[in-house]
């Protein structure tokens, strides 16, 4: 039977169905002071041997643009997918986020969990936990993009809660950098002002003193549209009007050619830390 919009709470299709996986439990094997220290030292972490060693050190969340018109590159979103992923599962040991622009996971409205957290993260039964491939699959693009919505919805709460705990703890208590990788063809609805949340949330970061690499954002341009934007507008969005908007930079982006063969280490490398470490964010790929 088909469902209504009543039953689909006004979203462009159906929630699906997932399992939470839960938090991992965390071992305290290293004392706070140390790991205080390895956070401020994050952008001279990693080597030669092991780039990827900052993963260790900051909460990955894919932000996956499913509106209509990524239809025509669902394909490369999948792929994109498949190569990412692993590496920041093998890195984040409490497993990564990943939200979509329209899609919520069933429960939503109950639970407050509009994606899925905690994915990689083996503990318990097996067969209970979501997997990249599955949540890929069970979802289709359809719906405008409202993206500096959704940026909002993220990037607001965590905001809030970094507020909080230099509050409470005179800036003693760390709260995990968080990096956004944002999978999108940039065909956002031209009602919103496309960087409203990522000015606010950078001046707000600016105002409490965080770390440059507090949060991060990669914008991956992906399909036709995203690779036809002119070059000025991908200048202007990664550097330029953060300087005019007198606030931090913490957006990188990079383009996807489309060939899962073409995105080379450097390539990935820049995708997964590009955002939150600025050597990396000026990398030829």
């Amino acid at each position: 039977m088909e469902s209504n919009d009543d039953d689909n709470h006004g979203l462009p299709y159906p929630l699906e169905s997932t399992i939470p996986s839960g938090p991992p439990e965390r071992t305290q094997e290293r004392s706070q002071a140390k790991r205080r220290r390895e956070v401020l030292f994050l952008d001279h972490i990693g080597h030669v041997d092991n780039p990827y060693a900052a993963l260790k050190h900051i909460d990955t969340l894919l932000l996956i643009d499913d509106s209509d018109s990524m239809q025509q590159c669902w394909d490369e979103v999948g792929d994109i997918i498949r190569i990412i992923a692993p590496i920041c599962i093998k890195y984040d040991r409490n497993g990564i986020d990943i939200e979509f622009v329209n899609h919520r996971a069933r429960g939503y409205y109950l639970t407050g969990r509009s994606g899925y957290n905690h994915i990689g993260v083996v503990k318990g039964r097996l067969d209970m936990h979501d997997s990249v491939a599955g949540i890929y699959h069970n979802v289709k693009p359809k719906g405008k993009c409202r993206m500096d919505k959704r940026l909002a919805s993220i990037l607001d709460p965590y905001v809030n809660e970094y507020e909080a705990h230099v509050q409470r703890s005179g800036g003693k208590k760390l709260t995990l950098p968080l990096n956004i990788i944002v999978i999108s063809d940039l065909q956002w609805d031209t009602d919103e002002d496309y960087f409203s949340t990522l000015t606010r949330t950078a001046r707000k970061l600016d105002i409490l003193g965080a770390p440059r690499y507090q949060v991060g954002v990669q914008l991956f341009r992906v399909g036709d549209a995203g690779r036809e934007v002119a070059d000025d507008t991908v200048k202007f969005v990664d550097d330029q009007i953060w300087k005019e908007r007198g606030v931090r930079d913490m957006v990188d982006m990079t383009t996807w050619t489309g060939i899962p063969g073409e995105l080379s280490p450097k390539g990935i490398l820049k995708v997964l830390l590009g955002a939150v470490r600025r050597s990396i964010d000026y990398m030829e790929v």
